[in-house]
């Protein structure tokens, strides 16, 4: 839960810092395995590097059946320049040395005819993911300014600029499924209050036919007493005209004692039945009383779960503004 809340807060800070963000590219001098060279860079907020690596391995070989070919010619044509033949030239797989990225023989007609191998380091910093790229004719010289004219060098930061667009789509994607299970997660707990407030009315429910029982029974018995205070009636009328110390008298007697016995029995269990009403009353009062909490509790849930889904939707809004 603390991690959750943590998630929030961060996500409402990142939502209002990033609701409009344009994702801007530079050019510039980048540190990279062959030296200093000419980077395209591009930061993608609040990205790490875990997160950009497979967006661009996935974005660097969108690239057709017949590129993919074609590019197998350029490749053996320019092999001989290289001075690493053993680099394995799978087309399709973004190599990884250390903290680099490479790729061989990329064709991207927007800014070259020729095929390039481009580089990528990836530099985490607090606000996100700095993304240097370097573009190099295959096996042969970087692209810079002292060998590509101005619209090339545009085009490669249009191409770069679209990688940040989509990788920062993607990052706030992730957010976006996250918030999403969050939502989920709460409807669960507005779930389990709910079922347990119904659990709570079916109890109710069984308490009342409980008691309705339970006065049935003292309807019973008190019917039965009030036959039984008939047959005792009865019973004096009799004894009073029998002669003491006769054996009828003595029979006549002791029925008259085991009557009262069974009378007082009556009592008692009617004393036992309103026991158990009023105890079943107060679980009644009880369950009311969790009742209403649940719905306090129902009514909290639901405006976390309104919460929950702004949230949603403010990524939803910021994820269609990023340009």
């Amino acid at each position: 839960m603390k991690h959750f809340y943590f998630l929030t807060a961060f996500l409402s800070i990142a939502i209002l810092s990033h609701s409009q963000q344009k994702i801007e590219v530079e050019v510039g001098q980048k540190n990279m395995s062959k030296g200093s060279q000419m980077a395209i860079t591009v930061l993608i907020p609040e990205a790490k590097p875990n997160d950009i690596e497979p967006v661009w391995k996935k974005y660097v070989n969108n690239r057709s059946v017949g590129e993919r070919v074609g590019n197998l010619a350029t490749q053996v044509g320019n092999i001989f320049k290289s001075d690493d033949k053993q680099v394995n030239r799978d087309k399709l797989k973004v190599e990884k040395i250390g903290d680099e990225l490479f790729v061989k023989s990329i064709e991207q007609a927007m800014i070259t005819k020729h095929s390039m191998d481009i580089y990528a380091r990836m530099i985490e910093l607090p606000e996100g993911c700095q993304f240097n790229t370097f573009f190099q004719y295959t096996d042969s010289a970087f692209i810079n300014e002292t060998n590509a004219d101005p619209e090339q060098i545009q085009n490669m930061k249009s191409y770069i600029r679209d990688f940040g667009v989509e990788a920062y789509k993607g990052v706030v994607d992730n957010q976006i499924k996250e918030a999403k299970k969050e939502v989920s997660r709460q409807e669960d707990v507005l779930k389990d209050i709910e079922s347990d407030s119904k659990k709570e009315e079916k109890a109710i429910a069984r308490f009342e036919t409980d008691i309705q029982e339970f006065n049935a029974g003292i309807f019973e018995v008190e019917s039965d007493i009030v036959r039984l205070d008939e047959a005792i009636t009865a019973n004096k009328a009799t004894f009073a005209t029998l002669t003491k110390k006769t054996p009828e008298y003595d029979i006549a007697k002791k029925a008259l004692k085991d009557l009262a016995k069974e009378k007082s029995k009556y009592f008692s269990k009617i004393k036992s039945l309103k026991s158990k009403i009023k105890s079943k009353e107060m679980d009644i009062k009880s369950t009311k009383g969790t009742i209403s909490q649940n719905d306090i509790k129902i009514n909290n849930q639901q405006a976390v779960i309104s919460g929950k889904q702004k949230i949603v939707d403010q990524l939803i809004e910021k994820q269609a503004a990023i340009q």
